[in-house]
């Protein structure tokens, strides 16, 4: 059975560092943040970034981001595999479960969803 779950999330700590730039051409950089979820999710995130700036058009990203806290009540942890745009309208994410990678109660989870800025959503199972 899958089971929707949604909320917010705010991210609460963001420290990027350039990695390469040429003038006038893409910039590459890694970022590490954090976040805080409420709703459905109630815990902290740990997120490790690579993103891509073009000269023109939307930020692109890929990240894993750790998760320890509560979902619908049950306690553990779960890695999310991120893939993404930012942009004028704020950032739009994809994100999965990684296979394996659940623990406590969430030993099993299976899932996908993502975020539009701040709102979150999760369509999960437990196996």
């Amino acid at each position: 059975m899958t089971t929707t779950a949604k909320g917010t999330l705010d991210v609460t700590d963001w420290m990027e560092t350039s990695i390469a730039e040429a003038e006038g051409q893409s910039k590459q950089a890694a970022a590490q943040s954090e976040a805080a979820f409420s709703g459905d999710l109630q815990g902290r995130g740990r997120c490790d970034w690579l993103l891509v700036y073009p000269g023109e058009g939307p930020a692109r990203f890929v990240g894993t981001q750790r998760f320890e806290g509560e979902l619908s009540g049950r306690k553990g942890s779960f890695v999310l595999l991120l893939r993404g745009t930012f942009d004028a309208t704020g950032a739009h994410v994809t994100w999965e479960v990684a296979p394996g990678s659940g623990s406590g109660e969430l030993v099993g989870l299976g899932g996908t969803g993502g975020y539009e800025n701040a709102d979150y959503t999760l369509e999960f199972s437990l196996e």
